[in-house]
């Protein structure tokens, strides 16, 4: 969502490489679509154990939130893809070439919004590396009129990231032209398909249809999920149901790009899983708390945790070894 406190109120600089998919390359052991990182790569502290994190909205409303974030960035040795509205583009973008081990620029757009191409591309020169969150569309994801967008993303090879399943009503007593059926994960799947160099990323895992969402990502490589937002709280008592419902670890089911993977990769159905808080900053830390919760129910294996909590996201972005 734009706005996660409200939320929470109620509950390469791409270039000619950046035309092949991220997720492609990094089955082959390259990452792609990755922008110089700068000096301050090596100095990166904790590196081995550094979280990214897909899911971090820019704060309009704290004129300090890039310090803020700075200082929470350092004490949870964490790097956070930035979604930023467009009207502060620059000030993200100039941020994010100050520190780039820290904050990877990804920009909200309004897909609605009649010169949302030109914003697109406007962003990709100014060295976005993707787009998100979206939401609050007027149609569903998969209608014709957004293909514009993603045709652009899919010639950038970025990531874009989607809310998936129910959503805030910010108004009570006025109509709104809103409805969580618009934002369902299963039209993830078709623009995965027709946007075949699109990363796919789905915010909160489809809640609460996991099961589609699941299979959605099993059988295609361009499509992953963050469990940010109520999933993990409301399925406290009950995280161990997720083997259910990614239950393909170690079988003959496994996913397709997993015959492209080196033979030490890893099995677990789990790795379509990546790291998203969308929470204020003060919040991150319970997220990360939740994510751990959650890989204990679960019996996640170590490789798996990490790649889950920085691996994953770290190749595709290109990120240095150990994040």
């Amino acid at each position: 969502m734009s706005n996660p406190l409200t939320r929470r109120n109620f509950l390469c600089n791409a270039g000619a490489a950046a035309v092949i998919p991220a997720w492609w390359d990094w089955l082959r052991g390259t990452p792609c679509n990755a922008s110089p990182l700068g000096d301050e790569a090596a100095a990166s502290p904790g590196t081995t154990d550094r979280i990214v994190d897909m899911h971090v909205h820019f704060d309009e409303k704290n004129p300090n939130f890039i310090r803020d974030f700075l200082k929470v960035s350092e004490r949870l040795n964490l790097t956070a893809c930035l979604l930023t509205p467009f009207a502060n583009r620059k000030l993200v973008a100039d941020a994010a070439k100050q520190h780039p081990t820290q904050i990877i620029p990804f920009g909200f757009v309004d897909l609605d919004a009649p010169d949302v191409v030109k914003q697109v591309e406007e962003l990709h020169a100014m060295g976005y590396r993707g787009l998100g969150e979206m939401e609050f569309v007027k149609r569903p994801y998969n209608d014709p009129s957004y293909f514009p967008v993603y045709e652009l993303a899919n010639r950038y090879g970025w990531i874009v990231l989607f809310h998936t399943g129910i959503v805030l009503r910010r108004k009570f007593d006025e109509p709104e032209d809103v409805a969580s059926g618009r934002m369902r994960p299963i039209y993830l799947e078709e623009i995965a398909r027709r946007f075949p160099k699109i990363t796919v990323l789905g915010a909160h895992c489809g809640n609460p249809e996991y099961e589609w969402a699941a299979e959605i990502a099993r059988w295609n490589p361009n499509v992953f999920w963050d469990l940010s937002g109520s999933t993990l709280p409301k399925m406290q008592g009950r995280l161990a149901d997720f083997q259910k419902i990614f239950w393909w670890s170690n079988t003959e089911w496994q996913s397709p790009e997993w015959k492209a993977k080196k033979p030490d990769s890893d099995p677990s159905a789990f790795i379509k899983i990546v790291f998203g808080s969308d929470n204020g900053l003060d919040g991150i830390e319970s997220v990360v708390n939740q994510y751990h919760a959650f890989f204990e129910a679960c019996g996640l294996p170590a490789h798996t945790r990490k790649m889950i909590m920085g691996g994953t996201l770290a190749q595709m972005l290109g990120l240095p070894d150990g994040h």
